[in-house]
């Protein structure tokens, strides 16, 4: 009887190919060990006969599961999302899925959701993470681990390198005359908060300025609303968000107090994810995090180091850089 279409084995492709079924295997799992005229072959032929690999078998062959986990502490914010989208394309193209996870800023849910991927994925992408050093450290015994937004020693770390552009906002905002100059926080826990909230107030001080740290926040456009009104009783003429979702909500919570931005106070952002979908455009500082999102995914699936190889891990600041919108001017 004639097999049905679509359900050939490896044993068929095989019998047609002229090879054994080993070398099928191979060229499917582990085609860099054979020669790329093979390989060619036997998927032209396994192609023919409609073969398709059964992700399962090929996961329990190889010893490795065909998909990776990504962890962000909170999905719906446009830095995350943006990251997301561009790690998964990328993985798709190297045949690998994502299995996304939002931990609603939780270090608990964060824990949790990381020791449930541990035994579903060959590696995890964890974005911004809330944990403890020692919790972090005790996953990455566990399971291959690429670190976002958070660096830890001895744990591969991506982050978007912004303090050069953060020191020349800074700059730009005393030169045109500000002298009381605040920063909008995000979440307490963010170790991205607590870098930029550092450098931006290591340059105001330097530069002889006066420097207001307003309360934290979840990173919320309410919450961005909300604080205006700290702005404007902390006489602050400029105001650097932790992010762009912030800047938004601040420049519409200065609008419904009767203050404009740039005229009475200006405003910028980090990501640019949002800063040209309000009026005005925001100045801001790129993000990065298509990129970070895809070199994240090409470390995580890099081969593991020899035994015994005594390289440093790798830890890289994506530099981000300045763009100008309407949203900074010399104080009234």
């Amino acid at each position: 009887m004639k097999k049905q279409a679509g359900r050939a084995t490896l044993k068929d492709v095989a019998e047609a190919a002229g090879v054994s079924i080993s070398t099928v295997s191979r060229a499917f799992s582990s085609p860099e060990r054979l020669s790329p005229s093979t390989v060619q072959h036997v998927k032209e032929v396994a192609a023919r006969l409609r073969f398709s690999v059964n992700p399962v078998a090929k996961a329990l062959i190889t010893g490795t599961s065909m998909n990776i986990g990504l962890v962000v502490p909170d999905i719906t914010n446009p830095y995350m999302s943006t990251l997301l989208k561009a790690a998964q394309t990328h993985s798709r193209g190297r045949s690998i899925g994502v299995f996304a996870a939002d931990t609603d800023d939780s270090a608990r849910i964060e824990r949790e959701v990381c020791h449930q991927l541990a035994q579903q994925t060959r590696g995890i992408i964890l974005c911004g993470s809330r944990m403890s050093v020692p919790h972090i450290r005790e996953l990455s015994e566990m399971i291959p681990l690429v670190l976002v937004s958070r660096v830890v020693e001895g744990i591969p770390s991506l982050y978007t390198g912004s303090t050069p552009a953060l020191e020349e906002l800074v700059d730009e905002l005393v030169d045109l005359g500000h002298r009381r100059i605040a920063y909008l926080s995000g979440p307490a826990q963010s170790w991205a908060n607590k870098q930029r909230s550092r450098a931006v107030s290591r340059r105001v001080t330097a530069r002889g300025a006066e420097f207001v740290k307003l309360p934290p926040t979840t990173a919320s456009y309410g919450d961005g609303r909300a604080a205006a009104g700290n702005v404007v009783e902390s006489g602050a003429t400029a105001v650097m968000a932790f992010d762009d979702v912030l800047a938004s909500g601040l420049v519409e919570g200065l609008r419904r107090l009767g203050r404009l931005v740039p005229d009475d106070v200006s405003v910028t952002g980090h990501d640019d994810v949002l800063a040209e979908l309000v009026y005005p455009g925001i100045t801001t500082i790129t993000g990065q995090s298509a990129r970070v999102g895809q070199l994240a995914v090409d470390w995580l699936l890099e081969e593991p180091a020899a035994e015994g190889d005594t390289g440093t891990t790798r830890t890289e600041a994506v530099e981000g850089r300045v763009v100008r919108r309407g949203s900074v001017a010399a104080p009234p």
